[in-house]
């Protein structure tokens, strides 16, 4: 293949994988998830994100508070994001919110039954331990890297409270749109009765969350004024403007290396429980982009073409985790130094779980 030949077959690679990456059920999906960060951003007293997030709060509340609230969202290292972005923004410790960043995509509860039902109980249970362990690990380790900084972004901002508005009428606000992201991201794995199809294309899932979006709308009609609206969507759409254009050239760039690194190449260097194996695994699917549960089955077929336990669960671990995408964003929000850090930390950590499982496995 010339070099014409490959700069065409490269970009038609990215031209591909960009379509392919926002197919509609994603592309809903990463719009619901844009307009929670706005209204994480706009709603959410600053003080009460300092309260369970902030470098002041005592750490086995704020990071448990952080690893257990990824738990809440079947979300993949680009879906969580603008998420990231918005509660970094509103003050929250940078230890707190890489807990967060790292245990989002990791220890989703779909992610975690998934991996069990297709991969085996052992695996499954194993995800799960090092999911949160990696993720308290991560953020405590930034935390004491970059953690001094933090003093600089203190806010003091008067009240307690975790809005301005009656709680019932926040909850119902997020928990809508919650249940609309939960919704789209349904798969026949996870929730199949939403992916029965009822005319062509259109299935049950699109229907709930239209259904979810009238009543979001009478939400904000009843109970939200026009400027509280309007701050809301300015905030989305800033988020998007930051993350998006950056995420997708993200995608790009992951699609170039799934072209050019196929899985069978790969699983010839990761067939032992050695620390390189595991290292291997660790950065591939650091640098890959995978899609929320996606990672499984590729697992799985990496498993049947001879990879061991042991790099199977780094890349579990660091796959869903991390992405180029992750990466460009982060350093957009953190900057370059505490991005790359970041990732080091997300490879490392995921190599050493990867050695563990090796052994007891």
């Amino acid at each position: 293949m010339d070099i014409v030949s490959l700069i065409i077959y490269s970009i038609n690679v990215m031209i591909q994988t960009i379509i392919d990456y926002l197919n509609i059920n994603r592309s809903i999906a990463l719009l619901i998830a844009f307009f929670i960060a706005g209204g994480i951003a706009s709603m959410i007293n600053k003080n009460f994100i300092i309260k369970y997030f902030g470098p002041d709060t005592p750490k086995h509340i704020s990071y448990m508070v952080a690893a257990v609230s990824g738990c809440l969202l079947a979300v993949c290292s680009c879906t969580i994001l603008p998420l990231f972005a918005s509660i970094y923004k509103r003050g929250a410790g940078i230890g707190p919110a890489t807990t967060f960043l790292f245990s989002g995509p990791a220890i989703n509860v779909l992610a975690i039954f998934y991996s069990a039902a297709l991969l085996g109980w052992d695996i499954g249970i194993l995800r799960a331990f090092f999911a949160i362990s990696l993720s308290l690990l991560i953020g405590l380790t930034m935390a004491f890297i970059y953690g001094s900084e933090d003093k600089k972004r203190s806010f003091k901002v008067k009240g307690n409270e975790i809005s301005n508005k009656p709680w019932y009428q926040t909850l119902s606000f997020f928990l809508i749109q919650l249940l609309m992201l939960i919704s789209i991201t349904a798969s026949p794995k996870t929730l199949p009765i939403l992916t029965v199809n009822i005319f062509g294309p259109l299935q049950l899932k699109h229907i709930v969350v239209i259904i979810l979006l009238f009543a979001l709308l009478g939400v904000l009609k009843l109970w939200f004024s026009k400027e509280e609206i309007k701050k809301w969507v300015d905030e989305s759409i800033s988020l998007l403007k930051i993350v998006f254009p950056l995420l997708i050239i993200g995608v790009a760039l992951a699609g170039l290396i799934k072209a050019f690194i196929p899985p069978t190449y790969i699983a010839t260097y990761v067939g032992g429980n050695t620390i390189l194996a595991n290292f291997i695994a660790s950065l591939i699917g650091a640098l890959m982009y995978f899609a929320t549960l996606t990672e499984v089955p590729i697992v799985k077929s990496l498993m049947d073409l001879g990879m061991s336990a042991g790099p199977a669960m780094a890349l579990l671990l660091a796959g869903p985790s991390l992405s180029i995408p992750t990466v460009l964003t982060i350093s957009k929000i953190l900057g370059s130094k505490k991005a790359i850090t970041y990732l080091g930390l997300v490879v490392i950590f995921s190599t050493i779980a990867g050695l563990i499982t090796g052994y007891i496995l």
